[in-house]
């Protein structure tokens, strides 16, 4: 069984004409069996079936969801969730009967200007599920991604080692970034206008039982969907 991911910042700014043509595009030209979304909002339509979204901070008019191409899904509702909306929790069943769980993640920044502080907050909350309660018949199966807001990069650019740690966290719960290794060739995901460096901030990790069955992974950036968010999707591939 071949299960597509794919991982969206589909940029909550845009124009409501362009915003559903990134949803049309997400839909016919991505087609993933599972999408992460971040700075969205999903058509009426799409948030009442085989989604779970909302919105960040419950105040603002966009925020993180898990979409599904058919497959059951059901929120997981954190005990404890400072960054609601920008980390969204799901249990996706596949057609095996086996279950996913799945977070969209957006690297919400504090009032400092910081995401890495909100990113460990998030991850500290999801450690009971990561762990699988103190790994009760082991470690559940697990999808973690979306825009972090966090990359190798600062660290390299800004002479600090804040970032690797948080990625050394994820490393600790058994998760495997899916694009491999972080090397100066990997395709951007974030085409900022104010800056030349070719940002890495869009992952999709997943455990490594799973990420030992990844047959293709991409970084999509093509003419047609250049206007349709500053961020480029990334897509994963699973032979399950």
């Amino acid at each position: 069984m071949k299960l597509k991911v794919a991982a969206w910042n589909m940029g909550h700014w845009m124009h409501r004409d362009v915003a559903q043509q990134a949803w049309d595009y997400l839909d016919r030209d991505i087609a993933a069996d599972i999408t992460l979304v971040q700075e969205s909002v999903p058509p009426i339509k799409r948030q009442k079936e085989f989604c779970v979204w909302r919105e960040i901070d419950g105040k603002r008019k966009w925020g993180s969801g898990v979409l599904t191409k058919g497959l059951p899904v059901t929120e997981v509702k954190l005990e404890r969730n400072d960054y609601p909306g920008a980390l969204t929790v799901a249990d996706v069943t596949l057609p095996d009967n086996s279950k996913l769980i799945v977070a969209s993640v957006y690297g919400q920044l504090d009032k400092y200007g910081y995401s890495i502080t909100t990113l460990h907050r998030m991850l500290s909350d999801l450690t009971h599920l990561f762990e699988g309660e103190l790994r009760r018949g082991g470690r559940p199966k697990v999808i973690f991604g979306g825009d972090l807001n966090a990359s190798p990069q600062f660290d390299d650019e800004y002479r600090i080692k804040t970032h690797r740690i948080f990625f050394q966290r994820l490393e600790a719960f058994g998760l495997m970034d899916c694009q491999g290794q972080f090397t100066k060739d990997r395709p951007r995901t974030l085409r900022h206008s104010k800056s030349h460096i070719p940002w890495v901030n869009d992952y999709i990790f997943a455990s490594e039982s799973l990420a030992k069955k990844i047959v293709a992974h991409q970084v999509v950036e093509l003419p047609k969907m250049l206007n349709l968010s500053d961020h480029n999707p990334v897509i994963v591939t699973f032979d399950l």
